[in-house]
């Protein structure tokens, strides 16, 4: 049994609980916010609560999420941004941003998504969408959305960003297919009306910044888009964290090193249609936009208007054709036999042959054409 003095101090324990439990459901959630009472109805927020409601006012829909995710790719250097973008289960919206740019250290990785932490020590950026180099875009990003998770990350070479949002509590723009155009009106080029969905940020951010290119798609999307890069890179010698897919040719390996190094879920059967070029890769939005640009008769606004492709060089003039665009496929199926026969009469002399009919693609000034080439005697 319990000694007079022990069952003394179990109750007046008891008591202090109860008055502590009390006192804190009245007091508990004030003091989590606020660090000084100042009077008059003021009070000097904690600086962890002035962050959270930062966040909510930074992030505030799907679309400032990958606002915030390719400005931070931007300033990392890189020449390719591609935005994986798809939806799972009706609600949930599942983006993975990849690039080629610095990456982050591996000391670094794990504090990247605290509030105020940044590479921009001594300045920071404003463009058309305000300042950015607070050190607060990832921090926010986290405080809104259901997850996010750094898939990898190699210095050098690039990262790859996972994020899972629930679209009932962070809303997107209902309307993600349709591509704005550009319009000229007198001697400017600009974005014309539209809804301001993914395809309008990632527009806005190519002409801000033309010497990156900017890609959105389905998760098998961006992995052909991916896949075809090697083709521009002779020998593997681009920098980006996907570069190792470039030697794969097994639908089972590409679709585990798309999902589980990438962050980009591929299933295996979409991997096999990659692989075969089923999938084909993507334009960048630029070059989407441009190929649907249209030119708005300042004449007569209303009532004339002309379809126009414009080069990418002179979208603030709107008076350039690209004349590469205008190519035919049959047009660009004879270069490419021309191609295959001359390909083929240089290798003979090695014991080599040309398989099959060359892939030709057209891309910003240039058409690349792959050949497959095999020894005679297989």
């Amino acid at each position: 049994m319990k000694s007079q003095t022990e069952m003394h101090r179990s109750h007046d324990s008891s008591e202090d609980k109860a008055l502590n439990d009390f006192i804190s459901s009245l007091t508990s959630n004030t003091l989590q916010k606020v660090e000084e009472k100042l009077g008059y109805g003021f009070v000097k927020l904690k600086v962890a609560e002035a962050e959270r409601r930062q966040a909510y006012h930074d992030i505030r829909s799907v679309e400032d999420v990958i606002r915030e995710l390719v400005r931070n790719s931007r300033d990392a250097g890189a020449n390719n941004v591609l935005v994986g973008f798809q939806k799972e289960k009706g609600r949930f919206r599942r983006i993975t941003v990849l690039d080629d740019g610095c990456g982050v250290p591996e000391e670094m990785q794990s504090l990247i998504f605290e509030p105020r932490v940044t590479s921009r020590c001594e300045s920071y950026e404003e463009d058309r969408f305000g300042v950015h180099g607070r050190g607060m875009a990832l921090f926010s990003i986290r405080s809104r959305v259901e997850e996010i998770k750094l898939v990898t990350s190699v210095p050098g070479s690039g990262t790859s960003i996972d994020v899972k949002i629930d679209t009932s509590k962070l809303p997107e723009k209902s309307d993600q297919a349709s591509m704005p155009q550009l319009c000229r009106e007198g001697d400017t080029c600009e974005i014309g009306s539209g809804t301001h969905n993914v395809n309008r940020l990632l527009l806005e951010v190519s002409i801000d910044f033309r010497d990156k290119n900017f890609y959105v798609g389905s998760f098998a999307e961006i992995a052909s888009t991916l896949y075809s890069m090697r083709e521009e890179s002779p020998g593997g010698s681009s920098t980006g964290v996907w570069t190792d897919l470039y030697c794969i040719s097994d639908a089972k390996s590409l679709s585990e090193f798309c999902t589980e190094e990438l962050g980009l879920a591929v299933s295996e059967r979409n991997a096999y249609r990659v692989l075969n070029g089923e999938i084909p890769p993507l334009e960048s939005v630029l070059d989407k936009a441009l190929s649907v640009a249209r030119i708005v008769n300042d004449q007569d606004l209303k009532t004339r208007t002309r379809r126009l492709e414009i080069d990418k060089d002179d979208i603030d003039s709107g008076i350039e054709k690209n004349r590469l665009r205008m190519l035919k496929s049959g047009e660009l199926e004879e270069i490419g036999e021309g191609v295959k026969a001359a390909a083929g009469r240089v290798i003979e002399k090695y014991y080599l042959r040309v398989n099959g009919s060359p892939k030709i693609r057209k891309g910003r000034g240039k058409i690349v054409i792959s050949l497959y080439v095999s020894e005679e005697d297989e």
